[in-house]
């Protein structure tokens, strides 16, 4: 018993191919982890940009590099090529410059990064009771525009007192569409060129249009605008004749209907 009790286990011998085994990994870990969130070898060094117009490639430049300046988390570089958020960076370029429609990006081992953009098209001019814009076939405001009716120019007057800005959605995209149809038909099947276009309140489900011979023209932009501008040929070819020019307007909101008035 007394042998028992003071018998003391010998101590564990180290293996030290384990623990150098165990060491190294930890080291090469440590050193790849370095190397992907803070070496510079693994950072965006150059930024390239194509597509760009009327935006000049310098201010998507320095917004890139605003956007990618800093730490995400404190700890992770914001222009590590490892750890870019592809998605942020692109929603950040849409945000700050609305003329800008879509982004793709790319970048390579060599720190390139290569921004691709699309700039928005007009596709008719908006106009509140301040100013002027260009607005796409999204309908979203993206840059200013002179105050131009007639002509080639699609134009659309808001007299509902809404004040737009750059970046805002000033209307609908289904409006836009009916407004487009609407100005080719009326110069294509009735030789009839427009002013301008005019809404009261938005969302618009009543549009007027304003002819250069000074009368109206009363659509619903919830039905088919090439229906409707049929529907006002057969009335000026059939009723009205040679009396256009005593014209005060011509409703064809109320389908299968044409109402209109003479001054």
């Amino acid at each position: 018993m007394l042998h028992q009790n003071y018998h003391r286990r010998q101590p564990r011998k180290i293996n030290w191919r384990v623990w150098l085994a165990v060491t190294a990994v930890l080291v090469i870990v440590a050193a790849a982890v370095y190397a992907l969130r803070f070496s510079p070898y693994s950072r965006i060094k150059e930024i390239k940009v194509e597509g760009a117009q009327k935006v000049s490639s310098e201010e998507i430049i320095n917004l890139s590099r605003q956007a990618l300046d800093g730490r995400k988390h404190w700890i992770i570089p914001k222009d590590s090529l490892v750890f870019f958020n592809e998605q942020e960076f692109k929603d950040i370029l849409l945000k700050q410059v609305p003329l800008i429609k879509s982004v793709d990006v790319a970048r390579n081992i060599s720190g390139l990064l290569s921004i691709k953009v699309q700039e928005r098209q007009k596709a008719i001019i908006y106009c509140d009771r301040r100013q002027c814009y260009n607005i796409d076939d999204d309908g979203l405001v993206f840059e200013g525009a002179p105050a131009v009716y007639g002509g080639m120019a699609i134009a659309l007057k808001d007299n509902s007192g809404r004040e737009v800005k750059i970046g805002d959605q000033a209307v609908g995209p289904e409006l836009i569409s009916f407004i487009k149809d609407a100005q080719y038909s009326l110069n294509e099947r009735v030789n009839l060129n427009l002013i301008y276009f005019e809404a009261s309140s938005f969302p618009a489900a009543e549009v007027d249009a304003m002819t250069v011979e000074d009368w109206k023209i009363l659509f619903d932009s919830n039905q088919s605008a090439e229906d409707q501008v049929a529907a006002l040929k057969l009335v000026l070819d059939e009723k009205i004749k040679d009396q256009r020019d005593e014209l005060e307007y011509v409703d064809l909101r109320i389908e299968n209907r044409v109402y209109y008035k003479l001054k």
